[in-house]
Formats: C-alpha cells, structure tokens, sequence
C-alpha cells in the first residue's frame, strides 16, 4: 500500500483581491464534497495551509475548521469595514505630505476583526487548529522573514503558543497602509509576508520536508491559488524614471508595494513549478491564478463584486482537484 500524498494548500496576498481566492475555495469545496457525498471543510483536505497577508486571513480561518463557504461570507463581511473611509487616516489619496508621513489606514478594524474570529486560538495542532498552518511576516528590527508555524516540526513546539490572531494581523500589515504590528509573544515589529513570499507556495513546500509525521516527503500534491493577475499596471512608468516620492504613491497606487509583491508571486510560481518537476511531481501542482478584467488595487473594497464572475473552475482545473485531493 502506498504512503498518502503530502498535501499543501498555499495562499497569496493581495488585499482585497482575496475575494477571489475565497470564492475559488468555495468552488474547489463544492467539487470535493459533490464527490465525496457529505460536507466537508476544505482545511480537512490538507496536511498544510500557508498563507500570506489576505492569505494568511484565509489559512487561518479554514486551519481553524472554517468551511470555505463560510470564509467567502466573512470576506464579505469584513472587507469593506477594513478598508472603509472611516478606517482612512486621510480621504485624498495623493494629498502631500500627510499621506508619506502616515499609514492609509488604521488598525483597528483589522485588529478587532482577527481578534473576533480568532479570539484565544494558538497554533496548537489538534487543540485549537485542524490543519497544520505557516503564516509570513517580516521582522523590520532584524530584517529578516518571520514565519510562524503549527508544531509539524519538533523545532516549532516551542512557539506554537502564539496567538492566531497577532500573526495574521502582522502578516497583513502592509507597509504604508497599515501600521507595524510591534508586540507578539516571541517577536515584535512584523510587517507583511508579501515583502518576501506574496506567493508562500515554495516556502510551503521546502517546509514540508520537514514534517515529522510524514514518510513521504518527495510525493507531494500543491494547489496554490493567487489572487488575480492584473490586466494592467496601476500606475505611470514614466514619473518613476526620476522621481522618488511617485514610488510611494501616486494616483492612489503604490508602485514599490505594487512591483515588490507582484514580482515575487511570479518568481515564486517559476520556482514552485520547476522544483515539483524536479521532484517527479509536476502533475501534482496546480496554480489557479485568474486574469483580472479590470484594475483593482489593493484596497479597492467597492470594486470586490466585479471579482465574482473570474472564480469558476474549468473542466482542467476540476479534473485536476478531484484527481489530486
């Protein structure tokens, strides 16, 4: 009989983007429950979920037991109060200086939100989590990625004590839009994992091999979904030739966060690809990354429901979930 396949769910950041990949999951849900013939969280198909900013919210809520169903109502939900006029910490996008010497918008609601849906939860795998989880951050004192894990490994028990709610807040920390999470249990001054992994799924997989619990390591299955290809880029190249400040910011853009995170998510999709090649996997990786038709930015909350019709699976990528999970 042959050993169970490792099986890895990664999610990438992309702010309100994240819609989407929760709406993907519900359809990804559905597929498996109509197969399998009863209810099932999506979070149960998997050994590992990783996460990343928007992601890292997801990750959570479907580690915790959370139906995907359930995690696209709470998208809907919470997303437009996060990214509200009233959260803002100024109402003209490009008005300077304020807004350079500022963060766009104030934790609160994203604190309140994590902390209502995640209250006292750890890490603790079988205790307060269902699925084993890794959430990015980075660690702006020392420079260096953060990444907090459930105990799949010895070397993670120590930690996995830390609250759910504090390493999702700091993992959707963007710079400039939102404030540093500066206290957690083990770390302090976390910013979003998107600065170093927007697409988590290579530090995914290279962490699976370190799982204890699993034998085999070199058959792994990896469904990672983006949160939408942008069908152009929000903002003007030619400013950026010879200005520093419209690299901050312009036309409510930020172009560094922008190219930053985006080049990465690209990297990181060349990467993936080429070692689950390597390791006689290439079947059993899926990215599931739609274009979008129209340009919606980080914190564009009112434009989410033009991301509805973008979801659907076609008939490959169904064939390809109900094959491999």
């Amino acid at each position: 009989m042959s050993n169970p396949k490792m099986k890895i769910l990664s999610l990438d950041g992309g702010g309100v983007r994240g819609y989407l990949t929760a709406m993907i999951l519900e359809n990804v849900e559905k597929q498996l429950n109509l197969r399998d013939g009863y209810n099932k969280p999506l979070g149960e198909y998997f050994d590992l979920i990783a996460g990343t900013s928007t992601g890292a919210i997801i990750a959570g809520l479907l580690a915790i037991g959370k139906s995907a169903s359930e995690v696209r109502k709470i998208y809907e939900d919470d997303i437009k109060e996060i990214f509200s006029d009233e959260m803002k910490n100024y109402k003209c996008l490009d008005f300077f200086p304020f807004n350079i010497f500022k963060t766009k918008y104030k934790q609160n609601k994203l604190e309140e939100r994590a902390e209502h849906h995640f209250k006292n939860l750890t890490f603790e795998f079988g205790k307060d989590i269902k699925t084993h989880l890794l959430i990015t951050s980075v660690d702006i004192t020392t420079m260096t990625p953060r990444f907090h894990k459930s105990a799949y490994n010895h070397k993670n028990k120590p930690r996995e004590d830390e609250l759910l709610s504090n390493a999702i807040i700091a993992s959707a920390s963007a710079p400039s839009y939102f404030p540093v999470k500066e206290k957690l249990n083990y770390s302090s001054n976390l910013i979003d994992g998107g600065i170093v992994a927007n697409n988590p799924s290579l530090v995914a997989l290279i962490d699976s091999f370190s799982f204890t619990e699993h034998e085999n390591k070199d058959d792994v299955v990896l469904l990672s979904v983006g949160t939408g290809k942008a069908c152009e880029i929000p903002y003007d190249i030619e400013p950026l030739k010879d200005t520093s400040v419209k690299w901050l910011i312009q036309n409510g853009s930020k172009p560094l966060i922008e190219i930053l995170m985006n080049s990465q998510v690209t990297l990181a999709e060349f990467q993936t690809n080429f070692l689950m090649e390597k390791l006689g996997c290439k079947n059993q990786y899926e990215r599931i990354n739609p274009s979008l038709g129209v340009k919606i930015q980080l914190d564009d909350a009112n434009k989410i429901d033009l991301l509805k019709n973008l979801a659907d699976l076609d008939q490959a990528k169904t064939t390809w979930v109900l094959n491999n999970l």
